[in-house]
């Protein structure tokens, strides 16, 4: 049997994987500190099937994601331009959702999205890279800070009636003034 991590642009045929990984992941992160309530309305809302098409035909976003043996293990977000969730630099690729099932960590997936979003940024000569991270989620901060992330700001995420606090991270990738980049793989084209 294959056991090779194989990664994907999500296309719309792939909406349902999408909506189990997006529920399940964030579900898993979050629900030992969100209400009940919240959590549920959150995930209904923020990703039903209406909202997860939109965000597919963005040309400004795509999301791919990872299966093994044809099982969806977790997903990444990229945006640039409008489709980004905050107007916080210029010039930028947004990391806005990377998930991982729990099940399936530690085995270098949140590493290759990493590298995709660099090759995106690189091939889009976009010079920095930016993401939020919850305040407590001392994980991904530490994985984050291994990549090269720093945080630069902060924002207010609203799960119902919580309002949590991301750290804004980012990741200088592209100088602009000495027309210099990381050398990376092409990445499909949005």
């Amino acid at each position: 049997m294959n056991s090779k991590i194989d990664i994907k642009i999500c296309t719309i045929d792939m909406l349902t994987d999408l909506q189990y990984l997006c529920r399940t992941t964030f579900y898993e992160t979050f629900s030992d500190s969100t209400d009940e309530e919240d959590m549920r309305k959150f995930l209904a809302e923020t990703y039903s099937a209406e909202k997860l098409s939109a965000e597919l035909a963005n040309s400004e976003s795509v999301t791919f994601i990872a299966y093994k043996n044809g099982t969806p293990l977790g997903y990444l977000k990229l945006n640039i331009g409008n489709a980004q969730t905050e107007k916080c630099l210029d010039n930028t690729l947004e990391i806005q959702r990377i998930y991982i099932l729990k099940s399936a960590k530690g085995q270098g997936i949140g590493s290759a999205f990493m590298q995709i979003a660099e090759n995106f940024a690189s091939e889009k000569k976009l010079s920095t890279i930016w993401l939020g991270v919850w305040e407590h989620n001392e994980l991904a901060k530490k994985f984050y800070k291994s990549k090269g992330y720093e945080k630069f700001s902060h924002h207010t995420f609203v799960i119902g009636d919580d309002m949590q606090t991301d750290f804004l991270l980012k990741k200088k990738f592209y100088d602009l003034g000495q027309n210099k980049r990381t050398a990376f793989k092409t990445v499909p084209k949005m």
